[in-house]
């Protein structure tokens, strides 16, 4: 059976590559030389089906093979236990896999964990705010699941990379995602949870509307940002690349919703990721990874 770009389970995965010294093998590892094996593990930005996502643009720039991995509104704290991220690195290590891309954390300072947060406060400026999420310690959960999930890429994939990214500062806050007749059936997953996720739970709480971009701002800026930075200097395997000054964010045409990119906004973003993404593989498979302009 030949290989296939894209796998969606480790069933798959385990077909394809057989036992270490099988025929099967052999035929991974000689179609890999040149080119990665990828894993995407991730939440929305990964894995929302409405439209082409970050995980869809990344990988249609790179000529290898992937798995993808994860679903829509997954926390940080629910991906990265001890247990489930001991098994992926195993699992990545023994099936020679060469990098992990990971879209971890944003969903765990929104929605309802930031509505418990914010209980029984009201008419805060943007910085009272954010300082009552820092006060809460979601950033140092979020730095700890991280923590977990590279003590297990370390002990048991020491020469895997791992590539995150930070979020593009945020522009229509309060929209909610728009479903159709022609994505309704795509959705259905989604109905009941289509936002606004970090307006809602913050409407009652700051000053004024005019409060929610600062806030958002300090909350992915100087929040989310610098967990991924104490993570890359306590791991040298893990970088990131940073959306926060990719031109054309702060268009609404580049923005679905509150939290989302477009399809097109998407693939702005897939072109940073990829600088990461072929930094951080072996020299000999970087060639692999097409960048706008090559």
């Amino acid at each position: 059976m030949p290989l296939q770009r894209i796998y969606y389970d480790w069933e798959g995965v385990r077909d394809a590559t057989g036992a270490p010294s099988s025929r099967k093998r052999q035929v991974w590892r000689e179609y890999l030389s040149t080119r990665p094996a990828i894993a995407y593990w991730g939440d929305s930005w990964f894995t929302t089906p409405l439209y082409r996502n970050l995980n869809w643009h990344s990988f249609a720039r790179i000529d290898g093979i992937s798995i993808r991995l994860g679903k829509p509104g997954y926390l940080a704290a629910e991906m990265c236990t001890r247990s489930l991220t001991r098994n992926y690195a195993d699992r990545l290590a023994s099936r020679e896999f060469d990098l992990l891309c990971v879209s971890i954390g944003g969903n765990d300072a929104l929605d309802k964990r930031l509505a418990k947060v914010f209980k029984g406060k009201s008419g805060l400026l943007a910085a009272d705010a954010f300082q009552q999420v820092v006060d809460a310690g979601i950033f140092e959960g979020i730095f700890a699941d991280y923590d977990t999930l590279m003590a297990s890429m370390t002990e048991l994939a020491p020469h895997m990379p791992v590539v995150g990214h930070t979020y593009a500062p945020l522009v229509k806050i309060g929209a909610r995602g728009k479903t159709d007749i022609m994505n309704l059936g795509l959705a259905r997953p989604l109905i009941g949870n289509v936002g606004p996720w970090l307006w809602r739970p913050m409407q009652d709480v700051l000053k004024n509307k005019a409060e929610a971009k600062p806030f958002a701002d300090l909350l992915l800026k100087k929040g989310f940002a610098n967990v991924l930075a104490r993570v890359k200097a306590a791991h040298g395997q893990f970088s990131f690349a940073n959306f926060n000054q990719v031109a054309d964010t702060q268009a609404e045409s580049f923005w679905y919703d509150e939290i989302h990119p477009t399809e097109v906004g998407f693939g702005v973003l897939a072109a940073r990721l990829n600088q990461a993404i072929k930094a951080a593989l072996p020299e000999a498979k970087r060639a692999a990874v097409r960048l706008p302009g090559t």
